[in-house]
């Protein structure tokens, strides 16, 4: 059971209006002996997704290029959905991104360590994760939850705030990343008051939390992730 959130009070406004505008400690940082990055919190990234049929499946593999660049958006805006599908010999291609990560630190292990790195479009990416989709999940569904095979730790620090959706079976996802796809000036800044904004299923909630202790989102081969209408992304916390 977590007991690890509590509401921000009035006072701690004063620290949030620091703490946001103070996120960015400095540049990444990357350890290739720990297969970890730090630093993450508000970093910008993309990600190329082809879909490939394989028989009767779909299968996504998710190219990241966190670690790598910044997803500079004079090349991000050069890619095109048609230039990549011939590269990967995809039936289809998703360009997601710009995306911001939210976790201070990025652990990964297994498969998701040893990604290979490729180039595509002039970006330097490393392969991530994969999905095994059916023909009816390539469509973008707002709150329904995703499976996606993929060993990662994220590491949330005690002392800053999370964003998190609540079901109403009692399960919460903790966005792991803000997406500047559907409202390309989302910011860091506008996430506390994000929930006014969202066309949110009933009985769902929104909320900004501050946690008083580390908080770790593992995944062991498998997170569970939901998107919101805006395409960000929450992992649901086990």
């Amino acid at each position: 059971m977590i007991r690890v959130f509590r509401r921000p009070c009035l006072l701690a406004w004063f620290g949030l209006l620091a703490f946001f505008g103070a996120r960015a400690a400095g540049p990444i940082v990357t350890d290739d002996a720990t297969h970890s990055i730090a630093n993450a919190r508000d970093a910008r990234y993309c990600e190329i997704i082809p879909v490939v049929r394989d028989g009767f499946r779909l299968i996504a593999t998710v190219y990241n290029t966190l670690g790598l660049n910044d997803c500079p958006a004079e090349i991000w805006n050069a890619i095109t959905e048609a230039d990549m599908r011939r590269h990967f010999g995809a039936v289809t291609v998703l360009l997601n991104g710009p995306r911001h990560f939210l976790m201070d630190t990025i652990s990964g292990d297994g498969a998701t360590a040893a990604g290979k790195t490729i180039e595509a479009g002039g970006l330097a990416m490393a392969e991530r994760a994969s999905l095994d989709l059916g023909i009816f999940d390539l469509p973008r569904t707002a709150y329904r939850e995703r499976k996606v095979d993929r060993e990662t730790r994220y590491l949330f620090k005690a002392g800053g705030p999370v964003f998190a959706l609540d079901a109403p079976d009692g399960s919460r996802y903790v966005m792991q990343a803000y997406a500047q796809i559907v409202d390309k000036e989302l910011t860091y800044a506008a996430l506390p008051t994000l929930g006014a904004r969202l066309k949110l299923p009933s009985g769902w909630h929104y909320s900004m939390l501050m946690i008083s202790e580390d908080l770790i989102l593992g995944s062991r081969g498998q997170a569970t992730i939901v998107q919101d209408e805006l395409q960000n992304t929450y992992q649901k916390v086990d």
